[in-house]
């Protein structure tokens, strides 16, 4: 079920998806109309002409094409801007938006919907109930598209700005720490030592964007095994790096099905990989510092959202007993998050003071609430702190770095 629930949410969250489920729920729509009207009482209060339900529904389809290019040209505006001023890596959160594709939907939906209202009634096919079944659902659908154009009149204002792209990041990167610490380490006993056994290998070369570890459990009940994944969501795979390493005999033909409860795909995902969060929202800061956009503020804004993802959501460990048994995974290492979330701030915004003093006070205040974190928050400070006694000149700044940085040193 984890396979098929991975793969569901990845299916729901492409652009086409809500487009094509509203274009879909349109035409049935206007099927519904027509068949209920054979179940409508041969006498009506009142009756709708053809030509009066055709004229709303031509207003409708001449109308709503355009609104829906605009739309979509709109979305692919702020793509671009978002891409160049925040990180391409960000581009499917915005995609995936739920608020601007239900939008989107709404208008292609209901264009298609007016086109097969026309045809239908052109045809004839619609008896006098059926008109006023199929005038009050046109009713219906004007309401939407109203409703929808005053809703996405407030999203184009901040759809693809950067702080909304961050926001959604933060979200993302938050949602995937929740997914891989309760239950923690995908409820698999913890690696302590390293692994042994046969090692497997993907059947391709990849990103690791999803692992079963129910389904390697029943596997490893079901043939006596004992499983140590050596590949988390987001890891690289290769011919030289295993997804796991199994204790037992494992027959020829239950190694596809091994494998298969590993997800490879082209590139990483915010899905239970929340290493890649942080590391967008490191790109995002690096991008604002380079020469080219020069925005500190920025920078200084993902600090602060860096220091309240790891804050929130510390690295916890595994329970004694854990649910799969039979499975171990290796722990999200500490250091690890540390050096993806701050060391390409470290490294581009080493010559700005203002960046250098936020990014100290963030680590410090991590070192200080998190005991998991304290360590490689304080050598992350001190890293920072060399990296800007070097790029800095004035010697007021250089004294203010020291007293800022005192804490590394004394912790």
């Amino acid at each position: 079920m984890s396979q098929i629930t991975f793969q569901l949410r990845q299916l729901v969250q492409r652009m086409w998806f809500l487009p094509a489920a509203f274009s879909l729920i349109a035409v049935l729509s206007i099927a519904i109309a027509w068949f209920l009207a054979r179940f409508a009482p041969e006498t009506l209060p009142f009756t709708m002409p053809s030509n009066g339900v055709m004229s709303i529904l031509t207003i409708l389809a001449s109308s709503l094409l355009t609104v829906a290019v605009f739309a979509l040209s709109t979305m692919v505006s702020a793509l671009s801007s978002a891409s160049a001023s925040t990180s391409p890596r960000a581009m499917p959160l915005i995609t995936g938006d739920r608020s601007a594709q239900t939008s989107i939907s709404v208008f292609i939906g209901a264009f298609l919907f007016s086109i097969v209202g026309i045809i239908g009634l052109s045809a004839g096919l619609y008896s006098e109930a059926g008109r006023l079944f199929l005038f009050v659902v046109t009713l219906g659908v004007v309401v939407l598209v109203v409703t929808a154009l005053i809703r996405w009149i407030g999203q184009i204002s901040a759809i693809g700005r950067v702080g909304q792209t961050i926001d959604r990041v933060e979200k993302a990167t938050c949602d995937a720490l929740a997914m891989v610490t309760d239950p923690p380490n995908f409820d698999c006993q913890l690696q302590l030592v390293a692994p042994q056994g046969s090692p497997l290998f993907a059947d391709s070369v990849g990103y690791v964007q999803h692992v079963d570890a129910s389904e390697l459990q029943r596997l490893a009940q079901e043939n006596q095994l004992t499983i140590a994944i050596t590949a988390r969501p987001g890891a690289y795979v290769a011919p030289n790096r295993p997804l796991m390493r199994i204790e037992g005999v494992v027959p020829e033909k239950l190694v596809e099905e091994l494998v298969g409860a590993f997800v490879v795909g082209d590139s990483r995902t915010f899905y239970s990989d929340p290493r890649f969060g942080l590391v967008v929202l490191s790109e995002i800061a690096s991008k604002a510092l380079s020469p080219g956009i020069n925005d500190a503020g920025t920078a200084i804004d993902v600090i602060g959202t860096l220091v309240r993802v790891l804050v929130d959501r510390q690295p916890i460990e595994p329970p004694a007993a854990s649910r799969h048994a039979l499975v171990s995974a290796p722990p999200l290492d500490p250091r690890d998050l540390i050096e993806d979330a701050f060391r390409p701030i470290a490294r581009d915004g080493a010559a700005s003071i203002e960046v250098v003093l936020r990014l100290l006070a963030g680590l410090n205040t991590l070192a200080f609430a998190s005991p998991a974190l304290k360590q490689p928050a304080l050598a992350m400070a001190r890293d920072a702190a060399a990296r800007a006694r070097q790029a800095l000149t004035a010697e007021s700044d250089l004294k203010t770095l020291e007293a800022a940085a005192a804490f590394a040193e004394e912790g």
